[in-house]
């Protein structure tokens, strides 16, 4: 029993990994890091987002990303005049002053992973770069010394009993 729950907690990972891999390699789907509350409930800073290509169709209440001044923001649709949307996002009382054309558009929201966001930045500084790149790589190959030298000896030991064999015959 715990052999299969160990393997279907593998597999589990594994298709997740997967599918996060692929949509990170993927041309079409985005992953943005959500730096403010203006989105909140929905969405929280230091969420990490995923969204997919809008293809034109865009309708008041989706969430999408757009490019404005350099920056991505992320904010639900209010209204649509033609090919200007007005965006508002949800914590805000007023909708943006400015409006979005559909080729600023990035990307409609698919979903979110809570606080990942968190551990990116985490990870860039130099205590997170320490405490989750270093000391796991120096873990690991201290562990593959290890065995190395164990190896090292149990072959040493065995050389001269191998040597004798093959001189007897």
């Amino acid at each position: 029993m715990k052999t299969f729950l160990g393997w279907l907690l593998f597999v589990i990972l594994a298709i997740g990994m997967a599918g996060f891999g692929s949509l990170f390699l993927s041309p079409d789907y985005n992953i943005y890091l959500v730096r403010s509350d203006s989105m909140k409930p929905a969405i929280n800073a230091g969420d990490m987002i995923i969204t997919a290509p809008v293809n034109g169709q865009v309708r008041p209440g989706d969430i999408v990303t757009y490019e404005r001044v350099n920056e991505l923001v992320t904010h639900r649709v209010v209204s649509i005049d033609g090919d200007k949307l007005v965006t508002k996002g949800d914590a805000l009382q007023h909708s943006d002053p400015w409006s979005v054309t559909l080729s600023d558009v990035k990307g409609s929201y698919l979903f979110r992973l809570p606080y990942v966001g968190y551990l990116s930045n985490f990870i860039k500084t130099r205590l997170g770069w320490l405490l989750v790149i270093i000391l796991p790589a120096t873990a690991l190959v201290a562990f593959l010394i290890k065995d190395i030298v164990k190896e090292a000896k149990r072959v040493k030991g065995v050389m001269p009993i191998e040597r004798a064999r093959l001189n007897k015959h």
